[in-house]
């Protein structure tokens, strides 16, 4: 898979089968209608294509709506990847983009510079200034042209449409369990590990501090999660907040690497989120945390096995 970042760069993969949208997150309903594309790409022979936007739309029109993320492009790409696309157009956005009409949309960019033969696109998608086009609209122009056009249904869950603003609404209430079950796969949180103060390792657990991420952090708590480093699992006990034990209101990300012993000073470090486990609490000295922390780690190792095993 090729992640393409300017339309000049796009020539081997004009004449394929499009999906436009921001898929932030690559929820089951976003990989559904990309399992669609893939098939309809196939069955003409064309490559896949998966586009959308950097920065988001919402960021030139309203600014301060704009959510965080879910993901990242990178791993976008690699969600997608995993589905059978080709290509990840991450296309820039601009005030003349957005002020292209529906019209013109379809024009200049499906059919000029994507040089798109069919398209896919789940049933609230719009396009042009002012989200004047939409799928009805846009099934028109494609059989004015003889495009294949496929709209896939929404996909649901306990009786609710799959959506990225329902899994933020997850994630920001340390509900992750039920956001991973939504996504179809764990949300990963990705930093640079920096030098923090050193208690996990006066205590015997070792913590990597994860700073510089991108995407949207759940609340406060302890949470398991799983990271791969060299091609090896370790199980990771997260601790996502302030430490009130000993009197740091600082809210960031410490990470115990069950099992790993090494150096990852300014490296780049993924964890996926599987659950949360306990909130933060604040113990009367070290002792008694550490004790906790030993709890924390079993507890945190049985998860991730039966994940892993799963």
């Amino acid at each position: 898979m090729q992640i393409v970042r300017h339309v000049d760069d796009y020539h081997p993969f004009r004449g394929g089968v499009v999906s436009i949208g921001n898929f932030d997150g690559v929820h089951l309903g976003h990989r559904e209608m990309l399992r669609k594309l893939v098939s309809l790409a196939k069955s003409r022979g064309v490559k896949a294509t998966a586009m959308t936007f950097d920065p988001p739309p919402v960021a030139l029109i309203a600014p301060e709506r704009v959510p965080p993320r879910l993901s990242t492009v990178k791993r976008k790409a690699e969600l997608m990847e995993s589905v059978g696309i080709d290509c990840l157009l991450v296309y820039p956005t601009s005030r003349e983009f957005l002020n292209l009409s529906a019209q013109d949309f379809f024009e200049q960019i499906i059919r000029q510079q994507l040089q798109a033969i069919g398209l896919v696109e789940g049933p609230n998608f719009f396009f042009g200034k002012g989200r004047q086009g939409d799928v009805n609209l846009l099934a028109e122009m494609a059989a004015s042209q003889q495009m294949d056009f496929e709209v896939v249904s929404a996909v649901e869950q306990d009786g609710m449409v799959i959506s990225s603003s329902l899994i933020r609404q997850m994630i920001s209430q340390g509900r992750i369990e039920e956001a991973v079950h939504w996504l179809g796969h764990p949300y990963r949180l990705t930093g640079t590990v920096e030098t923090g103060a050193s208690r996990g390792s006066g205590l015997g657990f070792p913590t990597a501090n994860l700073t510089d991420i991108q995407t949207l952090m759940p609340r406060a708590g302890v949470y398991a999660g799983v990271t791969e480093i060299e091609g090896r699992h370790y199980p990771a006990a997260l601790n996502i907040g302030a430490n009130p034990t000993f009197a740091d209101n600082n809210f960031k990300l410490e990470a115990h690497l069950i099992g790993f012993q090494g150096d990852l000073y300014g490296q780049e470090l993924s964890v996926d989120l599987l659950s949360f486990t306990r909130e933060i609490q604040k113990f009367e000295n070290a002792a008694q945390l550490k004790s906790q922390l030993e709890k924390d780690v079993s507890e945190i190792q049985a998860i991730v096995s039966n994940r892993i095993v799963q």
